[in-house]
């Protein structure tokens, strides 16, 4: 049998604001990764440096990846409905897929251990065993899965104590940034001694830190609410679902600006942090992960309608161009913004880990990307796909796909 019908979705099949909302993303993630080489610490308490760490928080932390998660799962549901519609054999290549992305994921985590492409190759396993569910089922275990997190984390308050974390002053913070500076193994480990210190990662399980924000328990929540909006077909017809995506838009960004705007108070009023040591009571510390944990989720949903709807108009869609062909080579710019940063950071590179602060780290992190931006756009003009997508192409559809434009 001829292997033509397991091919990619070419180009012109493609959803361009499905492009534009994961092209968004990855600024996102590219930023909040960046502030984990201690640009989140206290000790960078200059005014400047607080509104830059408060914005990103507020903006980015967790919604970020939360967009990326959701749109893995639209991503299987565009796919899953294809195989159908065409009356095709799914399962196999699906695996592949999954199988070509976690072997990137563990050629990543060598460089970096914030790497998420393992996880959704493992979790990725899970939608096979509850795609035939009922739309309210899957929604009712989305939920479940977002309030194991809160609850997890009050129901075992030694959390931090477990993990060697102590509440930091802010002279404690100066010190712990110097001493990394001085002894952690990405300022002074060659390339082999760090991809031998990450090296732990890669047999890491998707329930590790269930009782923390970023779980892999919430990346799957993430992907059922990912696949029931693509089951829907939200995206089939976007002029004559205005109104509901404009509904999204305006109860996602509302509910989750509020709940944002209530953590912030939160942890300003009484020692409440969402990845820091709390000193706040428990069941303050319950409302304000709450808060997060759903706060995080409105927004995301509302941030994708908003850019769903500004890509209706000529003007917006010509302005969010540029995110579109970056999210068109998602897995090559994911890859390529760690090659960046970890040259940055890492001894072998600048050694800048543990010496900048959040001001630093977010003109660093925006310049990254519009050079990507830039890249993506130079690139697309030439080639069909991106590198690493064109790989992940060939390898899961066991086909060589054509990756120059045809002349």
């Amino acid at each position: 049998m001829s292997l033509d019908f397991l091919r990619p979705s070419v180009p012109a099949e493609r959803i361009v604001e499905v492009d534009i909302v994961r092209g968004f993303a990855l600024f996102g993630v590219l930023l909040v990764n960046m502030y984990g080489f201690g640009a989140d610490s206290i000790a960078w308490n200059a005014p400047s440096d607080r509104l830059a760490y408060t914005t990103t928080h507020f903006l980015f932390d967790s919604k970020s990846w939360t967009l990326f998660s959701m749109l893995f799962g639209f991503g299987f549901a565009l796919q899953l409905m294809r195989a159908t519609a065409r009356g095709l054999p799914f399962l196999a290549t699906y695996l592949r897929r999954l199988a070509v992305l976690f072997v990137f994921g563990a050629a990543h985590t060598l460089l970096y251990d914030g790497d998420i492409l393992i996880l959704y190759a493992e979790l990725g396993l899970g939608l096979l065993f509850l795609h035939r569910l009922p739309t309210r089922w899957l929604l009712v275990l989305a939920v479940g899965l977002l309030l194991i997190f809160p609850f997890g984390h009050l129901l075992t308050p030694d959390r931090d104590a477990e993990i060697g974390i102590a509440i930091e002053t802010v002279a404690d913070a100066r010190i712990t940034l110097e001493l990394q500076s001085q002894t952690h193994v990405y300022t002074q480990g060659s390339l082999a001694e760090v991809a031998a210190y990450n090296a732990t990662a890669i047999l890491a399980t998707p329930f590790d830190e269930f009782n923390w924000a970023d779980s892999g328990l919430a990346a799957f929540a993430m992907f059922l609410l990912g696949y029931v909006l693509g089951r829907s077909g939200i995206m089939n017809n976007i002029p004559e679902k205005i109104t509901s995506i404009a509904r999204v838009r305006n109860w996602g960004l509302g509910i989750g600006l509020t709940a944002m705007t209530a953590e912030l108070a939160l942890t300003a009023s009484s020692g409440y942090a969402v990845y820091r040591p709390s000193s706040a009571a428990p069941m303050v510390i319950l409302a304000g992960d709450l808060l997060f944990a759903f706060g995080t989720v409105a927004l995301a949903l509302g941030y994708a309608a908003m850019l769903v709807l500004a890509a209706q108009t000529p003007k917006g869609r010509k302005l969010l161009a540029p995110l579109a062909g970056v999210g068109r080579m998602a897995l090559t710019v994911y890859l390529t913004q760690t090659l960046i940063f970890t040259s940055l950071f890492y001894g072998y590179g600048l050694d800048m880990a543990y010496r900048v602060g959040p001001v630093t780290v977010s003109i660093w992190a925006v310049a990254i990307f519009v050079g990507q931006v830039l890249a993506c756009r130079w690139w697309l003009r030439r080639y069909r796909f991106g590198p690493a997508e064109w790989l992940w192409r060939c390898l899961s559809y066991l086909k060589w796909q054509r990756l120059r434009h045809a002349r």
